[in-house]
């Protein structure tokens, strides 16, 4: 027969293990669920476009990604991009500096390209489409992003390939020898 002491000490037992239960379940489920903290130097917008038929590519080297990821409730995940244009590289110094002038992305006074998500959609384990208004210069589209999620040990790795009208943010103007499309990969790298 148990007395008070023991009928306590094995309500405490029994209170600890539910509360040890609880706390492991809920690790599970929030498992998935992680506010990012960007690895800078493995996190990488580049571009190319064709130019007079040939291929130019480049990159931005200071990206500024902001996220939230909770795969099991989308609607509060984010993936917010800050792009400084003066860091554009083509590899061509002269072409660099003609890219910041007002007839491509006028960098005096748009000094930034902004992605703000408003929707992100699950199409199968790893791959989503993000919905987002892209700022550049004094344009603001609706655009729609595929992204592809892989998880390592204790970071995440998303990778996107899109395109856009270059023309449906007054970049480059009419120049006829420069093509309107211009390919988009991006590579976001984040410590969970």
């Amino acid at each position: 027969m148990l007395d008070k002491n023991n009928i306590f000490i094995l309500n405490l037992r029994i209170m600890k293990k539910s509360v040890f239960f609880i706390f492991f379940i809920l690790g599970i489920f929030s498992s998935h669920a992680q506010q990012l903290a960007q690895n800078k130097s493995e996190t990488k917008v580049e571009f190319k476009v064709k130019n007079f038929g040939v291929h130019v590519s480049g990159s931005f080297s200071e990206v500024d990604i902001i996220s939230f990821i909770d795969i099991s409730d989308l609607e509060s995940s984010y993936i917010n991009a800050v792009i400084q244009v003066g860091s554009i590289n083509t590899g061509n110094v002269k072409r660099d500096k003609h890219l910041l002038k007002n007839d491509f992305f006028d960098a005096d006074h748009f000094p930034i390209l902004k992605l703000k998500s408003t929707k992100i959609e699950k199409l199968s384990e790893t791959n989503f489409i993000l919905k987002g208004k892209l700022t550049i210069k004094n344009t603001t589209k609706i655009i729609s992003v595929p992204l592809e999620l892989i998880l390592n040990n204790d970071s995440i790795i998303i990778t996107s390939n899109f395109k856009i009208n270059r023309r449906d943010y007054d970049v480059g103007g009419n120049i006829w020898v420069l093509d309107n499309n211009v390919k988009i990969t991006v590579v976001y790298k984040a410590r969970i």
